[in-house]
């Protein structure tokens, strides 16, 4: 885990999230719209429209402190 306000990249908070159990994911959805998606197990998988959201929200979640570990 990097500090918190640590500047990271796309790829370093990919593989951390990894490391966590997700995967990030692309698709498109019944109406055609792409989206990115966090996915880990059968837990609610957060939708996004853009990649770069989708990565400040996993920034986001893996700084915080009460987060529970896989």
């Amino acid at each position: 885990m990097q500090p918190p306000g640590s500047l990271r990249t796309a790829d370093s908070v990919i593989e951390e999230a990894r490391e966590q159990g997700f995967e990030l994911a692309r698709f498109s959805t019944a109406t055609g719209q792409t989206v990115w998606e966090w996915r880990r197990g059968d837990e609610p998988r957060p939708q996004f429209a853009t990649e770069r959201v989708a990565i400040v929200w996993m920034t986001e979640w893996l700084e915080r402190p009460e987060r529970p570990e896989s």
